[in-house]
């Protein structure tokens, strides 16, 4: 294992009676990043989370935490901290209970040396660093959605885990606060430098928080990387279509030639199947110029601010359609049945 390892996930697997949940799922997780678990309901990403923190046992293979065998070892002594789904503050209990409720999950051994008075400078550290230091009377249901979250937050950061695991913090927010949340979170984490492990299926979200993504479906690892990775080369049309919308354009030697933004590299491929992203194309200019990839009817036009939406005829697509996000500014002319060609600036093999 490398220094810089925190957490390894050695060929985990896991069988909830018949059905295999997890398969041979090995990942590594380097200290003070942020990896984001992506997928759909019921992958598995929940289950690695519980596998990690000691609620789950794998059926097989091994869980590594700062170079140790966590088989046998019990939740409360893994280091982990959680904040989960709805956050699971207790309604009853003012903001400063609910963050030290967090050392009463430590073990017999922390809690004995923790007095009275650490427990206080630790209260009052948690809250000055997550801007709670005059909510600390309040209970939950005073709070905003932002601010329950840094609670939870709060209660697992006292603890001082090695890895902060998240269950899809930001489902139950709206997209206004979502944004605005997420935007604190990452700021949370980057000012402790924990090494956190994030659960959503909300491909936005996890391309603006992490420094590596694992996109999983059924129990399977599909591929790992950055968001830059995953986005401009996934591996498989399931990644590609879970990260963004798609084409996938049907293309020959002849149409790769006259592509001139595209690598040697790509043009030298064989004929198959290629991902463009909506915004991987442009206007190819007049009626005249020779250099565009497709050409067709404008079926369907959407106006979203900064870019339109063009739906596309295309014998060059599977699907017989393309969409094409154009600067609005560049297509104020076009409608619905107008005529259009359009140059390809980027693109990616899929394969057939």
């Amino acid at each position: 294992m490398e220094n810089n390892d925190v957490l390894i996930l050695q060929n985990v697997s896991f069988n909830y009676g018949k059905n295999q949940i997890l398969k041979d799922f090995s990942l590594n997780v380097e200290k003070g990043s942020f990896t984001t678990l992506l997928g759909p309901s019921g992958c598995g990403k929940t289950t690695l989370l519980r596998l990690i923190s000691g609620f789950l046992s794998p059926s097989s293979g091994k869980i590594f935490i700062n170079g140790q065998n966590q088989e046998n070892v019990p939740v409360n002594q893994r280091k982990v901290g959680i904040v989960f789904q709805d956050y699971a503050l207790f309604p009853h209990l003012t903001v400063e209970k609910n963050i030290l409720y967090g050392l009463k999950c430590a073990p017999k051994t922390e809690k004995a040396q923790t007095s009275k008075e650490m427990q206080q400078g630790l209260l009052h550290q948690m809250a000055r660093m997550l801007a709670l230091e005059g909510l600390l009377d309040r209970y939950p249901h005073q709070l905003s959605g932002g601010q329950q979250q840094r609670v939870a937050l709060a209660r697992s950061l006292i603890l001082k885990p090695q890895i902060l695991l998240m269950d899809e913090p930001l489902s139950s927010l709206d997209a206004k606060l979502r944004a605005q949340v997420r935007d604190e979170l990452l700021e949370i984490q980057q000012k402790f430098g924990i090494t956190t492990i994030y659960v959503t299926h909300d491909q936005e979200e996890a391309f603006s928080l992490s420094s590596k993504i694992a996109v999983i479906n059924h129990g399977q690892k599909l591929q790992e990387g950055t968001s830059q990775n995953l986005y401009f080369e996934p591996q498989n049309r399931f990644v590609a279509e879970f990260t963004g919308r798609c084409n996938f354009l049907l293309l020959n030697g002849e149409d790769l030639a006259n592509i001139e933004n595209v690598p040697e590299s790509e043009k030298t491929k064989a004929n198959g199947v290629y991902l463009v992203r909506p915004e991987w194309f442009e206007l190819a200019g007049d009626e005249n110029s020779p250099k565009y990839q497709i050409e067709g009817k404008i079926t369907g036009l959407s106006f979203m601010g900064g870019v339109t939406r063009l739906k596309i005829e295309s014998e060059k697509t599977q699907n017989k359609y393309v969409l094409a996000d154009i600067n609005s500014a560049n297509c104020p002319a076009l409608t619905t049945g107008s005529h259009i060609k359009l140059r390809i600036n980027h693109l990616h093999l899929i394969g057939e």
